[in-house]
């Protein structure tokens, strides 16, 4: 339920001083709170509204800061969500927009519910113009129990607009655990901002990337060819995804092969996490990622196949932190897109089957043919990974590689003909949480 309160404006409270805001940006910098914009008609302005469950509590002095970008219409209200801890709450919270300031009491307010605060007067942005948001309580006490806390998500990676003149990324080869095969295919800078998260995360664990050029005409093979320590397989004509993984995979000296695509971005702990499960648990063959939205929203938590063999994304669209997405579960299969099988299994079941080339379905198959071999197929919630989806294979299933999808997943309802018997039927004959939830054991 959304709570419609009117601040009132008052000169903003200065911070002691210049290092302690430093310090507090820093601090805080890694988090965005669950906030939106709205116009005069309660429409939100942008992007929809983001999704969080990490709690930052509004200590005094201290202050959570984040910037967006305006569209171009009158900001009337913004959004945001707060835990009470069901304390008296006597305290304030200023809301500093675009260096307005707005103050106003959280002693009505209901635990983890969305606040709306309606401003004095509607603030006006030129379109593309990028403005803070900052919110703090100046009268926060812990001695007096009045402290709230502002629901947050972790801040998503950085995306690198334009491509540095000099490429600064570098990676080491040292008996990989992990061989992370990246087929590509232009996209020079989605591959790039790729890498640049590859870099940052989870550096402690072994790994190799190894990177499948299929005849890129942009400039994917300068800036390959600029970024120390990986293996560039370079094809003269593209040979779709399921062969440009195979090729990645032919030369995996890891443990595990991770198959990533390159419009993608990882974030920390994404890999420890997955290599946590297959480590703790001989029979898990394939272990996938959550796959999340740039805007936040959630894409994939995990998929679920119907026995028409059609296929549906668990959570598309949904609050990721939603209870529901937020457990390890065994699955029907797990996008490609962030999937991680043991080579020793892979190397078994033939990898991706070449009848599927030169995309869509094969991870799906894989999957099956992992259950076949007696082994479970794991979504891990803790490994959540930032998806671009469609940026190389597009959206129109009529056309380019989409056109397959259609082809491949009649060759797919075949194969798996006699595995599909034992699926549910498609919506509306049964619920997808039914369904989502056919395969549980003991996964969590």
């Amino acid at each position: 339920m959304l709570k419609h309160l009117r601040a009132w404006f008052m000169p903003s409270a200065p911070i002691d001083t210049e290092t302690q805001t430093t310090a507090v940006a820093q601090q805080w910098s890694h988090y965005l709170p669950c906030f939106a914009l709205f116009n005069q008609q309660g429409q939100t302005l942008g992007n929809p509204p983001m999704y969080g469950d990490i709690p930052v509590p509004l200590l005094p002095n201290e202050r959570i800061l984040w910037e967006t970008e305006a569209v171009g219409a009158p900001i009337h209200a913004i959004s945001l969500r707060f835990g009470t801890y069901c304390r008296a709450n006597d305290c304030h919270v200023s809301v500093v927009i675009a260096g307005h300031n707005y103050r106003f009491h959280a002693q009505d307010w209901e635990d983890n519910a969305s606040v709306t605060l309606t401003l004095p007067e509607p603030l006006n942005l030129p379109a593309g113009e990028r403005f803070t948001i900052e919110v703090y309580s100046d009268d926060a006490s812990l001695e007096k129990d009045a402290v709230v806390a502002l629901w947050c998500s972790a801040q998503p990676p950085t995306f690198i607009q334009q491509l540095p003149e000099q490429t600064r990324l570098g990676f080491k080869i040292d008996k990989p655990r992990v061989s992370i095969v990246i087929p590509v295919f232009n996209k020079a800078l989605y591959t790039y901002n790729c890498l640049l998260t590859l870099q940052q995360c989870d550096t402690d664990i072994a790994q190799e990337i190894i990177v499948v050029d299929n005849a890129s005409s942009d400039e994917t093979a300068a800036m390959l060819a600029a970024v120390e320590g990986i293996k560039v397989i370079s094809n003269q004509d593209n040979k779709g995804f399921v062969e440009a993984c195979r090729q990645g995979a032919d030369l995996a000296e890891g443990e595990f092969v991770l198959f990533l695509n390159n419009d993608t971005q990882v974030t920390e702990n994404w890999l420890r996490s997955m290599l946590a499960i297959v480590d703790n648990d001989a029979g898990v063959g394939i272990v996938g990622s959550k796959l999340v939205y740039p805007d936040g929203r959630l894409q994939e938590a995990g998929g679920i196949i119907f026995n028409d063999a059609s296929g549906w994304n668990y959570g598309r669209l949904q609050d990721p932190s939603d209870p529901r997405f937020n457990q390890n579960r065994i699955v029907d299969y797990c996008s490609g897109a962030s999937l991680l099988i043991r080579t020793q299994l892979w190397q078994q079941l033939g990898g991706f089957d070449l009848r599927y080339a030169p995309a869509y379905y094969e991870d799906t198959d894989l999957c099956f043919a992992c259950r076949d071999a007696g082994f479970d197929v794991v979504y891990c919630h803790d490994s959540v990974v930032i998806h671009h989806e469609g940026v190389t294979a597009g959206t129109d299933i009529q056309s380019g590689y989409k056109a397959y999808q259609a082809v491949n997943h009649k060759k797919f309802k075949e194969k798996w003909a006699t595995a599909l018997q034992q699926h549910c039927p498609p919506p509306p004959e049964i619920d997808p949480e039914v369904a989502a939830r056919r395969l549980e054991k003991n996964s969590s």
